[in-house]
């Protein structure tokens, strides 16, 4: 298992380049779990026909002009949704291969309970190879606070999952995210002993540990979050325990408007733009803008969290899915007819 920067030259460069394109789609705002940190309602369900339809047809209408498409899957739990997922993901990589666009990559943020074999192989047939899963900690200390919608535990069902990935020939790169704060202590170090047991000698699996925050949610008034010194400190005391152990974006939520943030789903200012069924595109560049403070700036902290200046707060770094989460929509869109006469779009 190795680590990573967060931030690299080429990622940036990725985020801005005019002939890239990244979408991060929510397939549902559904879940299985019922995370008791979650900041999620799910008052929305699954994408309807006609909007899965318009994601598809943006891509056809942007395919001769691209280099590399990345495909960022949130939810919700996006694999409550597979059979959109692949809908979505085997369209786009026929695409590429009758274009001959040949980087192409696709990152699951999943609880990793559907995470089964079969639908690791159909991931990886559409080029869908990554995924992030976060844990709490062990069996009963992990089923305290990410219990299933129906109450009952779901370590297990992950944990076998990850076993059965890591018994395979996939090439499939999971990246599990530790919550610190949530367990206590010594339960997180065990959770962290036993992944560099189980996965410390497989370089397609990474880790790494993030403090948890409350960003609001049902149950926003009763989860208390480690910060400050002693939040570092724990964090510092944990990583000794990992051994070696490893932004040109758009959202589109499942009713088809398009966001920055898949945290600040609430937050009206995470919405920028609407996609519809045509493969249109709308962006407000004026609510854009204040999105793309950290390329402005060349700020390492608004480039990890946008949010932070958006909201006009403390800057607070947020864990990355699959690389800078940076948007910038190539002026050149607007020139080719997919945005309407009259709107702009911020490139800084």
């Amino acid at each position: 298992m190795t680590t990573k920067p967060f931030l690299s030259k080429a990622a940036l460069s990725h985020a801005i380049h005019p002939r890239a394109m990244h979408l991060i789609l929510l397939p549902t705002e559904q879940c299985n779990f019922r995370c008791t940190y979650c900041y999620e309602d799910f008052d929305i369900g699954r994408m309807r026909p006609e909007l899965v339809r318009g994601v598809k047809t943006l891509v056809d209408r942007r395919i001769d002009d691209l280099l590399g498409i990345s495909l960022s899957w949130f939810g919700g739990e996006p694999l409550a949704a597979k059979d959109i997922v692949f809908d979505v993901a085997e369209h786009v990589q026929r695409r590429c291969q009758e274009r001959g666009v040949t980087n192409l990559g696709g990152h699951l943020t999943t609880n990793g309970y559907l995470l089964d074999l079969a639908t690791v192989e159909r991931l990886c047939a559409a080029e869908q190879r990554t995924a992030q899963i976060s844990l709490d900690g062990l069996g009963a200390v992990h089923d305290r606070s990410r219990p299933l919608a129906s109450g009952r535990g779901s370590f297990r069902r992950v944990w076998d999952n990850l076993l059965a990935i890591r018994a395979s020939r996939h090439d499939f790169r999971v990246s599990l995210r530790i919550h610190v704060g949530v367990a206590e202590e010594a339960e997180t170090a065990e959770l962290c002993r036993e992944i560099n047991r189980q996965f410390g000698g497989d370089p397609r699996f990474s880790a790494y540990l993030r403090l948890i925050a409350n960003w609001g949610g049902a149950n926003r008034d009763s989860i208390k979050s480690l910060s400050g010194p002693a939040g570092r400190e724990a964090v510092a005391r944990l990583a000794r325990l990992l051994t070696d152990i490893d932004h040109n974006g758009v959202l589109v939520r499942a009713d088809g408007r398009v966001g920055r943030c898949t945290v600040a789903l609430d937050d009206p200012r995470n919405t920028v733009g609407h996609l519809d069924e045509s493969g249109r595109l709308r962006v407000d560049s004026d609510k854009l803008r204040p999105w793309l403070a950290g390329l402005a700036e060349l700020d390492s902290d608004l480039l990890a969290c946008p949010y932070g200046g958006v909201r006009g707060g403390p800057k607070t770094s947020v864990a990355p899915a699959a690389g800078v989460q940076t948007i910038v929509l190539p002026p050149r869109w607007r020139a080719r007819g997919d945005l309407p006469a009259g709107t702009t779009v911020g490139a800084t």
